[in-house]
């Protein structure tokens, strides 16, 4: 599989990434002694934003969701969710229609057009040469490092401070913390249990994650699963792996994730072994689309609540 594509890929995984990969990782963020100036540490350096903003651009879901949940409205966005899912995300609050949604060509000239005080951009809009241009217009926070998925806490934190809503974005946290936390309580046969995380994306490419490390497992290893060692030791790109979907009994694990694009629903349940699997014969299978996996896999707090509700059979199936 090209680079390229393996990118496209993993991308849908962890977030359905269009343009490229992105950053997480924590960050360090200090405020200045200037009246109302922040300093936020990133994957290419820092960013000061001297001002409170008032007119925020978010590129990518993640940044869009944190600034949707701190009460702030942007003046332009780019949800590559929706993008790729040809649909609004069930988790998109209606306070989001009175924004601009930009396209992907000319995306420099639109923002500037939109006169931004802050400009944030997740790694899939924003590579370092792009960050730069980004700069000229407004202050920029990219990815808060170059890792695959951005912690949503870290960026959460970030702008919070950015905003001045330091509380909010701390109660924001501590909502979906809660969450996960009471699932874990409710669910303890979790605890020890495994997982798979997977995509058909054609009839012919079966994706699976395979990276314990990578930022879209945090919310399984929190609820005290893991991901198979038979997985672990797949072929690695970008964390993920592609399986002919005649592999589908590699697929052993106690909960699956299972998407699917558009129409392959119920081709993924008729591949050849998916019903002998164990998650399968334990009714511990959740059914997802495109826009689901997505929002699983590059999680915010808007939409891991959406999606905990909709994951929360099959977590209880697989902990019986």
């Amino acid at each position: 599989m090209s680079r390229a594509r393996a990118r496209t890929a993993a991308g849908i995984l962890a977030g359905l990434a269009v343009l490229g990969i992105a950053g997480c990782g924590s960050s360090s963020d200090k405020a200045d002694s200037g009246a109302g100036s922040v300093t936020v540490t990133h994957a290419y350096g820092e960013t000061t934003v001297p001002q409170v903003p008032k007119r925020v651009v978010a590129l990518g879901n993640q940044w869009l969701d944190a600034t949707l949940s701190l009460g702030v409205t942007p003046v332009g966005y780019i949800d590559n969710v929706a993008q790729v899912s040809k649909s609004r995300t069930a988790w998109e609050p209606a306070s989001l229609s009175q924004a601009k949604e930009l396209g992907n060509n000319g995306l420099a000239e639109s923002i500037a057009a939109l006169n931004p005080d802050l400009i944030l951009a997740d790694g899939l809009y924003a590579d370092e040469k792009i960050y730069a241009t980004f700069s000229k217009i407004a202050p920029t926070l990219p990815a808060l490092s170059k890792a695959m998925v951005t912690p949503w806490q870290d960026q959460m934190t970030a702008l919070g401070k950015v905003l001045h809503k330091e509380n909010e974005a701390a109660a924001a946290v501590a909502k979906v913390t809660d969450r996960v936390g009471a699932l874990a309580k409710k669910y303890p046969g979790l605890q020890g249990r495994t997982f798979a995380s997977t995509w058909l994306a054609s009839p012919n490419q079966l994706m699976v994650l395979i990276d314990p490390k990578d930022g879209s497992t945090t919310l399984f290893t929190q609820l005290g699963l893991h991901i198979p060692e038979q997985l672990t030791k797949l072929p690695n790109n970008g964390g993920r792996s592609q399986l002919s979907p005649e592999r589908v009994d590699a697929l052993q694990a106690d909960l699956l994730l299972a998407a699917s694009s558009p129409g392959l629903e119920d081709t993924y349940r008729h591949l050849p072994g998916y019903a002998d699997l164990p998650a399968v014969r334990k009714h511990a299978v959740a059914e997802l689309t495109t826009q689901d996996i997505a929002g699983i896999n590059q999680p915010t707090a808007l939409s891991l609540p959406y999606l905990l509700d909709k994951i929360e059979p099959a977590l209880a199936a697989a902990a019986a």
